[in-house]
């Protein structure tokens, strides 16, 4: 199932229309980022499907058309772009397209490194690793500097402390690299728990969580208001939980069966909210405070409008915001984690 209404907007309202892109351009002003770096529009393109085939679950193309993608973009005002060497040849297609275009405004491109986890290193060979991976990243990229380095796996700071956080700072103070950060991941409430201390560090100044309707593992913790007070930007991945809210809950891998009933009461909140499922989930993320920016990845600028209509679209009613509390405030982690899906 894909967005629905993307059909009677078109593209060129999209391009032109003051309304939308004011609204866009007014959040890349107030977007925080931290010291050195861009400003971070309230979208942000999510670029692994320019370099993995059928990525997410609700993807169907083979191959995105990355220069028509990445075009509308721009022009639709969204100038942030994450990326990393794990979403196959995407920076290479983000670079191709930045060495022929001039950007219409400063760009923030975020990307990541991943330390190998099977033998300990060195802080020499923790500093030699990432070098390296930032230095290839921005040839693949065509760029001088990146806005954003993320850790793809933060454990890192577990397992290595210190020496991560010296090497990252001293790529900030070279200019190599705008600002640091790290992306939670699966076992998110529990990583944090384990790192809030290294994360306070004002190093990472950029924060990647997996947050949406179903996943309020952070949100339990108070972390996410935690981050906000310490002057974090937040970005919000799993908007749509790589698809799972579109689809319809009848027609669900049986290995999904877990979550046909919670994706009919989602339906029904919207039903009675009298917005769309993708509405629902969107206002709940782009509205809750602390969440700077939502990730998001697209194959086709089709959708891009769909998501324009989105950021714009109403906030939640009090009654539906305290309802997605009670529904769904202690979804199965196993629901909530893609790798773990079982699509058989």
């Amino acid at each position: 199932m894909r967005h629905s209404g993307i059909d009677s907007f078109p593209l060129r309202f999209l391009i032109t229309g003051h309304t939308i892109i004011a609204e866009v351009e007014r959040v890349n002003k107030d977007g925080r980022t931290g010291a050195g770096t861009a400003p971070i529009s309230k979208l942000t393109l999510g670029t692994a499907q320019l370099g993995l085939k059928g990525y997410g679950i609700a993807n169907a193309a083979e191959e995105v058309d990355a220069d028509r993608m990445l075009t509308a973009c721009e022009e639709a005002g969204i100038r942030a772009f994450d990326t990393a060497p794990e979403y196959g040849n995407s920076e290479r297609r983000l670079g191709d397209y930045f060495g022929k275009s001039e950007a219409p405004a400063e760009r923030t491109v975020m990307s990541k490194v991943k330390l190998p986890t099977g033998s300990a290193l060195s802080e020499r060979e923790i500093e030699a690793f990432m070098y390296q991976s930032v230095s290839a990243s921005l040839e693949r990229l065509r760029l001088p500097r990146l806005s954003v380095l993320k850790l793809h796996d933060p454990d890192a700071l577990g397992r290595y402390g210190s020496a991560v956080t010296r090497t990252m700072r001293r790529m900030r103070e070279e200019g190599l690299i705008g600002a640091g950060g790290l992306s939670l991941t699966g076992h998110t409430a529990e990583q944090y728990v384990a790192l809030a201390d290294q994360i306070r560090d004002d190093v990472y100044s950029v924060v990647q969580i997996p947050f949406n309707v179903f996943d309020h593992r952070l949100m339990r913790l108070g972390a996410i208001e935690r981050m906000r007070e310490a002057g974090k930007t937040i970005v919000a991945r799993s908007v749509f939980l790589q698809g799972l809210f579109t689809l319809e809950p009848a027609l669900l891998p049986s290995g999904l069966a877990a979550a046909e009933p919670l994706l009919t009461s989602l339906r029904k909140m919207a039903e009675d909210e009298g917005i769309s499922v993708l509405q629902l989930a969107f206002s709940f993320v782009r509205d809750y405070p602390g969440i700077d920016s939502l990730i998001v990845g697209m194959e086709r600028p089709e959708q891009l409008e769909a998501n324009i209509r989105l950021l714009n679209g109403p906030p939640l009613s009090e009654r539906a915001a305290a309802d997605i509390g009670k529904l769904f405030g202690e979804v199965p982690e196993e629901l909530l984690i893609p790798g773990r899906w079982k699509q058989g």
